[in-house]
């Protein structure tokens, strides 16, 4: 909001006179529309954005569109002046020269000032074509003129966040939504990407570093709580802290918000024993670090030697009776650098032929690349509350079911 002194064109009835006045305007509302426009829903609730995007209250919600399309904007102000001329013109001028046009709109009086209301117009180009964007903010520089158009004052700007994807977003399902952390994420590592490739590398590079915020910066944890039965996707967003599958839906859902079609990128794997051990069946692997003890059942299970007795899961770890195997600081995970390591089975994505597990941000050539970069041993339940390992991954391989997410 700016008070600016400007010497004007003022109509006072029947002459039209020069006269030097001070006046005051404001936004105090913006709406966005258009073909191609994403409704984005809350992580909270996966409900949908309202239908103001803007205003001078704080309200700030994010608008996005598919690449190639035309941004459609409305506004609404607030005009004080002592003598008010009965109609101005509106223009905005936006980033990368996407600019609103000048409308000429009436000045209606209200309480100690007047209002006005820009009508819904077309930007003066669409967002570049196949390209992905991310605008944080794009900035809507509103000027008026009080000769239609001759000259132009400055007075005042709205700043907001807005998304471009590369085509429109995959259809919605039940825990794929075009939600408000996934175009962030999206946008924001693709920006500038125009092939599916590209925007598949930028994506994963969220993960790498082991740190995935939301939109609000909040950190989004991988088994923050040991015992989280998050599983999925609204889960992960709602919640902070969830399991594996939550976070290769996250990443599978940063490339379907690109409307990036990839088939076959969910991966589901479990260990496939090459023997059975003790009478037992293979069905657990542990991911590093463990520490291994001592062999105190080496006499009864020779291949599987290290025995665990009484073995707990809590919210922050692991307890046992009796262990020759402790788990150590490993593999960190999202927002945790050391989360929970003892599974039988473990989801991942993959793409072009190449395996992401975005849980702890590393990828993979194979499944005997899992094997033998993140694994430090196999397990089997002999009885209730008792595992033995054993260190030898030689021992048993991975098995995977490939479906599309």
């Amino acid at each position: 909001m700016k008070a600016l002194v400007f010497l004007c064109l003022c109509c006072l009835a029947i002459n039209v006179s020069a006269q030097d006045f001070q006046y005051n305007f404001k936004a105090t509302e913006v709406k966005f529309s258009g073909t191609g426009s994403i409704s984005i829903k809350h992580d909270s609730l996966a409900t949908a954005y309202s239908t103001a995007h803007w205003r001078n209250t704080g309200l700030r919600e994010p608008a996005g569109w598919s690449s190639g399309s035309t941004m459609n904007a409305t506004a609404n102000f607030e005009f004080f002046c002592a003598k008010a001329p009965d109609s101005i013109s509106i223009r905005g001028l936006g980033n990368d020269t996407i600019n609103l046009p000048m409308r000429t709109v009436k000045l209606l009086p209200g309480t100690g000032m007047y209002t006005c209301t820009y009508p819904v117009a077309v930007a003066s180009k669409s967002f570049a074509n196949g390209v992905v964007n991310y605008y944080a903010p794009f900035n809507i520089y509103w000027e008026i003129s009080f000769d239609k158009g001759l000259t132009w004052y400055r007075a005042d700007t709205t700043d907001h966040k807005i998304y471009v994807t590369k085509s429109a977003p995959m259809i919605e399902t039940t825990n794929f939504k075009h939600f408000h952390t996934v175009l962030e994420l999206s946008c924001k590592n693709a920006k500038g990407q125009t092939t599916d490739t590209g925007i598949i590398s930028k994506c994963w590079s969220e993960f790498t570093d082991q740190i995935v915020l939301n939109h609000k910066g909040d950190s989004l944890h991988y088994y923050k709580n040991y015992l989280t039965s998050n599983t999925q996707l609204p889960l992960l967003l709602r919640h902070r802290t969830a399991q594996c599958y939550t976070f290769a839906q996250l990443f599978a859902a940063l490339i379907k918000i690109q409307g990036v079609n990839k088939t076959s990128n969910y991966v589901f794997i479990t260990p496939r024993a090459v023997a059975s051990p003790c009478g037992g069946t293979i069905n657990r692997f542990l991911v590093k670090n463990w520490s291994f003890i001592k062999k105190s059942d080496s006499s009864s299970c020779p291949s599987f030697p290290y025995k665990n007795v009484g073995t707990t899961l809590t919210s922050t770890g692991y307890t046992h009776t009796s262990a020759d195997v402790t788990d150590q600081t490993g593999i960190p995970g999202s927002c945790n650098s050391n989360p929970s390591s003892f599974f039988n089975n473990h989801q991942i994505c993959k793409f072009d032929g190449v395996y992401y597990d975005a849980c702890y941000g590393v990828k993979f050539s194979s499944l005997i690349d899992i094997k033998t970069k993140a694994f430090d041993a196999w397990g089997v339940q002999l009885s209730t509350g008792t595992w033995n390992f054993t260190d030898d991954l030689s021992r048993a391989d991975l098995s995977e079911t490939i479906t599309t997410w």
